[in-house]
């Protein structure tokens, strides 16, 4: 595929990045004057979705019959696996396991999605969606969270992994601009679904 297809998708990406990047929930952790039991709160909520990735990750690797794909998704497994053990861990002092239908409806959307696309749309949405989101993400929760494990891991892992799916386009010729912008937009809505939610039950569980 041409550079410039591949520009195109980075320009969009960039932008949905940059308007999670303002999202509630990036904000609630940035924010130096978010309350400590509330910055506390959305790990709690973070949690079910980090659980959730590891079943996003394994589907991705399950249902990828792509020889090159199934690699790289295997590699990209490899490095993310216990990363929603090593969040258990930040969090030891809070042990609720908490169930959100909101959350676990964006994860199963996930999941379904690595399940029915076509292998680089799959890959796509595991490397220039989830990876980007979590990039965003883990730059807000070093600020929330100095020398946390948990973000600490992210901010360096999710950089590799976001330019492991600008790799793959540009090595492959097996899709479309349209096709890809249709992923990413669908994909960055449940993120930022998903994000407002955790916010949402954050605020809401220390408004007392």
């Amino acid at each position: 595929m041409s550079t410039q297809d591949v520009d195109r998708i980075a320009r969009y990406n960039e932008q949905r990045q940059q308007e999670y990047a303002s999202s509630e929930l990036i904000r609630l952790l940035a924010d130096e004057n978010t309350a400590e039991p509330t910055k506390k709160a959305v790990l709690t909520y973070l949690q079910p979705w980090s659980n959730a990735f590891q079943r996003m990750i394994s589907a991705r690797v399950t249902f990828e019959s792509d020889p090159e794909l199934r690699a790289l998704a295997l590699e990209h497994q490899e490095e993310e696996i216990g990363h929603d053990k090593i969040l258990a861990r930040t969090r030891a002092e809070d042990r609720r396991l908490v169930w959100d239908p909101v959350i676990e409806s964006g994860a199963s959307w996930f999941v379904d999605q690595f399940a029915i696309l076509p292998s680089v749309q799959r890959a796509v949405l595991a490397h220039l969606a989830l990876e980007a989101g979590s990039l965003v993400l883990s730059q807000a929760g070093t600020k929330a969270f100095p020398d946390d494990p948990y973000f600490e891991l992210h901010d360096e892992a999710d950089v590799e992994h976001l330019e492991m799916g600008y790799r793959l386009l540009r090595e492959r010729s097996d899709w479309t601009v349209d096709e890809l912008i249709t992923v990413l937009d669908r994909a960055w809505q449940v993120i930022g679904v998903v994000s407002d939610r955790i916010a949402e039950c954050a605020r809401r569980d220390t408004a007392a």
